[in-house]
């Protein structure tokens, strides 16, 4: 059984930003996808409001916190934050073998 944890991150986008967000996200996943510990990611935006969720898959919860911490260091989380509607919700989950 693989070990990984698995972030859900839901946050409702301002209308006016969405292109704005989508645009900062095709700039910035490149990065992301060659951080320590990153596995896979995965956008989807809801059909009847503007929701999105992020599903990521990292190593380790360490891994996603430490690449927060760079993405907040570095000026990111701010500018996304300038496109949400409220702070994003962060939940973290592991597979059960089942």
């Amino acid at each position: 059984m693989e070990n990984s944890t698995i972030v859900i991150l839901e946050v409702k986008v301002k209308k006016d930003k969405i292109i704005e967000l989508q645009n900062i996200l095709l700039e910035n996943l490149p990065q992301t996808r060659t951080y320590k510990g990153f596995i896979d990611i995965k956008i989807h935006k809801n059909l009847t409001d503007n929701t999105f969720v992020f599903y990521e898959k990292w190593e380790t919860i360490a891994d996603y916190e430490s690449y927060l911490k760079w993405r907040t260091d570095t000026g990111l989380m701010e500018l996304l934050g300038k496109t949400f509607v409220s702070p994003p919700t962060i939940r973290y989950w592991e597979t059960v073998a089942v």
